[in-house]
């Protein structure tokens, strides 16, 4: 029987097991898919990740894009801010890294530390008993363990007595692509709140990488759209705070939802990440938080006694260790969603007047900026 079995090799899921390789326990990862995922998605990922990841042996250092500012405005009001890594002391608020750059530096350190990570196993059945949790595969195989974790984005979380999610559409869909410009990002990413949704420019080597928010026949005629139209497109909507637009390649869209799970523990069983929890993309949180989740987890199962892995007193500890942050983060996000898409007067005035405080207030955004960095954990 297994310590831990972990469903999911994402970064999350591959972060516990990186994190806990130290801990002598026997851990071992399970993928639905057959190799690791060709993801093409740039992520945005908090200092805090950064130094969480470094923990764990597995920061792809070479291949991350330093953001060492973040430049906030509001399209149609008053009011912008720019937040500073000086304001909190550090070399960088986050870091954007290619999501197959940090999923080869964690599989690279799992396989370093002797922790399996099987392919081709997709989760059928999940039976839960006092003594242990059974995950049967639908190649024919199981697996029994003391925990089980449940990193695989929700795929398998309703499987289990008592789990159910509440879900939230926002009706919009986040269109992507990488942009060049006419001059240096210099490392400053862009929040550029608009009555569609906001948009965001992420540095990525020389580039940007591109979030914009719009409604699904708006982001589908986006991306219908030739390069130069779309790239004229975009300067019209965002401005020229990065500078001019100059090319757009990739481009991609998906739908925006929220997504939150009842309770993040069940009977030997602890649910992470986008499985626990999935994000609007606004502010950059749902990876970190995720990660976060990781940390909390990884500190845990080393914390534990063997016999007392996946016990009602550790499935407590974890609960009550995440649940202001993972509803803080949900929280937040939810609001700014909401919050800077409504248009009238009032509400941009003070909108503005917010981001002025910010602008003015080193306390203020010295606090903000915290949060953004190490959720509401500190």
């Amino acid at each position: 029987m297994l310590d831990v079995a972990i469903i999911g090799g994402g970064p999350v899921g591959a972060a516990v097991a990186a994190l806990a390789a130290g801990s002598g326990l026997r851990i071992e990862v399970f993928e639905a898919r057959d190799e690791a995922p060709a993801d093409a998605r740039t992520l945005a990922l908090s200092y805090a990740s950064r130094e969480r990841l470094r923990d764990a042996m597995a920061w792809p250092a070479a291949e991350a894009t330093a953001i060492t500012a973040i430049h906030v405005s509001q399209k149609g009001g008053p009011g912008r801010t720019r937040i500073d890594a000086a304001d909190l002391g550090l070399p960088a608020l986050g870091y954007t890294v290619p999501f197959a750059a940090l999923q080869r530096a964690l599989h690279e350190r799992l396989a370093a530390a002797g922790v399996p990570v099987h392919f081709g196993h997709a989760c059928s059945e999940i039976r839960l008993d006092e003594s242990a949790a059974t995950v049967g595969f639908a190649n024919g195989s199981d697996v029994r363990a003391r925990l089980l974790v449940l990193a695989d984005g929700g795929a398998n979380a309703t499987r289990i007595p008592g789990i159910a999610f509440t879900e939230k559409d926002y009706a919009q869909n986040a269109v992507v692509a990488a942009v060049r410009t006419d001059r240096p990002h210099g490392h400053v990413a862009y929040e550029r709140f608009t009555a569609q949704g906001p948009v965001a420019l992420l540095p990525v080597d020389d580039r940007f990488a591109l979030v914009w928010t719009a409604t699904p026949g708006r982001a589908a005629g986006l991306c219908a759209l030739d390069e130069s139209a779309f790239v004229s497109a975009l300067q019209e909507h965002f401005g020229d705070r990065a500078g001019r637009f100059l090319s757009a390649s990739s481009r991609g869209a998906f739908p925006l939802r929220l997504r939150a799970v009842n309770t993040p523990v069940a009977l030997r069983t602890v649910i992470v990440g986008n499985a626990a929890q999935a994000l609007h993309p606004i502010a950059g949180q749902g990876l970190n938080l995720g990660l976060r989740d990781a940390g909390a987890l990884a500190a845990l199962l080393a914390a534990t006694p063997v016999p007392q892995l996946g016990s009602m007193a550790m499935l407590d500890a974890y609960r009550a260790a995440r649940r202001r942050d993972a509803a803080r983060g949900i929280g937040f996000t939810d609001f700014l969603v909401s919050a800077f898409t409504d248009t009238r007067a009032l509400p941009t005035l003070g909108r503005g007047a917010a981001l002025l405080a910010l602008d003015l207030f080193r306390p203020a955004r010295r606090f903000f900026a915290r949060r953004m960095v190490y959720g509401a954990s500190r």
